[in-house]
């Protein structure tokens, strides 16, 4: 009787993990999401990869991806944090440009990874003939800048 009580155990908690597993497995494959995607495809926006780690202390903030709409630009990035308890204030992420204009966030969407956070940042439309846009970050105390190159997405410091 024994044996079928830890076989039955063994099984609910395999059933009760059958969502983690799942989850941990979609997170490794990190894909734009389908409507930022459509709008590629359909030559609505233009995607820009950016592919550039900052370590900002016990952070290391990947940025993905910009996507340049009619409507709004969207950052896409990661954040891989070493520190407990702290989770990474996306919203204190400004876009500026060269002349000076600040580029309002006007939504953003987080999810939590086993990994860290992936995170989608939408902000005002860039003004047309930019080459290259300002990432801005200033959290209290805390604060860095990068820059990226809209022409071909490479990102220079």
């Amino acid at each position: 009787m024994g044996i079928w009580i830890r076989r039955f155990i063994i099984i609910a908690c395999v059933i009760a993990l059958i969502p983690n597993i799942i989850s941990f497995f979609s997170g490794l494959t990190n894909e734009l999401p389908e409507d930022i995607k459509g709008n590629v495809n359909n030559g609505d926006a233009v995607l820009i990869d950016l592919d550039k780690k900052v370590n900002f202390e016990n952070d290391e903030i990947l940025f993905k991806h910009l996507v340049l709409g009619p409507d709004d630009t969207s950052l896409i990035f990661e954040v891989h944090s070493d520190e407990n308890g702290w989770s990474f204030p996306g919203s204190a992420l400004a876009l500026k440009d060269k002349q000076g204009n600040t580029y309002r966030r006007t939504s953003g969407s987080s999810s939590g990874r086993t990994w860290g956070q992936y995170t989608i940042n939408n902000y005002e439309p860039l003004n047309a003939g930019l080459e290259t846009i300002v990432v801005d970050f200033e959290w209290f105390d805390r604060m860095f800048q990068t820059e990226f190159s809209l022409d071909q997405g490479e990102g220079n410091e």
